[in-house]
């Protein structure tokens, strides 16, 4: 198992792992030092290497694995009593040591007694169960209290090998050590599931991760695609005004040298011939009525939305046959293909349009009798078409 969670800690750098590795280090090192020595912790009666070894190990072991579950369970200012238990752990952990370096080196000891054996692992065990329990209450999440279960039950199954060590007591073929290396082994089995669990959320984690990230990314699209479509808007307004500007100039430059013409003719011919000044005096009221009529169609035409132009177009020729011909008391019958509202209209094309419509209403004026006029608007495959009849 070390060298199982050593490799794991290669693979993710995870400082839990690192920190239950070096644990499962100490574990390993004190079994082989007790399979290598057959060192008998109460009952050895000369001075040897293993003797100073023993019970340090031991601390280094039950330090290893305090200070691993310290950092899991995140000691702070909001967790006194935890820092409490884990504070006295390492205090008696340093005593123990300082007093076993005094005998090695003042007395004649070879041997530790039970009862002193009894009293210093107890002392241990209940800063650990009063850390493991508190931390248990206070933590809430699934892996940390995996974990936290596994260090009550190591610390369960230690109070139990004590009590088998200092009364002498065996079940089950089971005595001394026996119980606390099976505590150990249920304590690892926990660490393995709290881990799995882990990767098991972290796993999720992503998941979601990558699926919020494509719903970000579709709205970043959808975005784009607005501000695209936004861009696209401000340049057809531009074109549209560029097309304005160009018409606006065209036909006011043109029907004000007309006007100018007519203007200068009425001038000269007022006195010698009135009539034919009051004949250009009429044109002149005439182009300007028309000049008038082309700027509102360019200034309708460019301040028009692209997609609103079928229907558009329909009440513009409505409102051109309220103001022509219905003075006249005729009356236009609409007639429309509804492929119309699937045809390209250009700017010319309805422009265009819009000029003949108003021309062909007019001419119909002239035309005596005729009291009702159908206009059937089709659609050709490229654009659509306008008739009169």
């Amino acid at each position: 198992m070390f060298v199982y969670h050593f490799i794991l800690y290669l693979q993710q750098r995870d400082r839990y792992i690192l920190l239950y590795s070096n644990y499962l280090f100490s574990l390993v090192v004190y079994l082989s030092f007790r399979r290598w020595t057959h060192f008998d912790t109460f009952l050895n009666d000369t001075f040897s290497f293993a003797y100073v070894m023993d019970h340090p190990l031991i601390l280094y072991m039950l330090f290893s694995y305090v200070f691993f579950i310290a950092r899991v369970m995140e000691i702070n200012n909001n967790a006194r009593l935890v820092r409490f238990a884990v504070i006295g752990f390492y205090s008696s952990i340093g005593l123990f040591l300082l007093i076993h370096v005094y005998k090695v080196l003042f007395t004649d000891e070879t041997a530790i007694s039970k009862t002193y054996f009894f009293i210093t692992k107890l002392i241990l065990l209940v800063f650990a169960f009063l850390g493991l329990l508190e931390a248990l209450r206070i933590r809430k999440t699934v892996f940390v209290r995996l974990i936290i279960a596994g260090g009550i039950v190591y610390a369960f199954c230690s109070l139990l090998t004590l009590c088998f060590i200092y009364f002498d007591y065996t079940t089950w073929g089971l005595r001394e050590y026996d119980i606390y290396f099976i505590g150990c082994l249920l304590d690892i089995l926990l660490f393995s599931s709290a881990l799995g669990y882990r990767s098991y959320l972290i796993q999720q984690e992503k998941i979601e991760t990558q699926h919020l990230l494509a719903l970000e990314s579709e709205k970043n699209k959808a975005l784009l695609e607005e501000r695209h479509a936004s861009l696209q808007k401000e340049v057809n307004l531009k074109q549209a005004q560029a097309t304005v500007n160009k018409h606006l100039q065209y036909e006011v430059g043109a029907s004000l040298s007309s006007i100018h013409v007519y203007a200068d003719l009425a001038a000269k011919v007022s006195e010698s011939n009135p009539h034919k000044s009051k004949e250009y005096i009429h044109r002149i009221a005439m182009q300007s009525q028309q000049i008038m009529e082309d700027i509102g169609d360019i200034i309708w035409l460019a301040s028009t939305p692209v997609e609103e132009m079928h229907e558009a177009l329909l009440i513009r020729i409505r409102n051109y046959s309220q103001e022509i011909l219905h003075p006249h008391d005729m009356v236009v019958e609409y007639s429309i293909d509804s492929e119309y509202y699937q045809s390209s209209l250009s700017t010319e094309i309805v422009k265009d349009t819009l000029i003949n419509i108003k021309s062909r209403m007019k001419e119909a004026i002239k035309e005596a009798g005729h009291t009702k006029m159908i206009l059937e608007i089709t659609s050709l495959p490229d654009h659509y078409s306008v008739s009169f009849s």
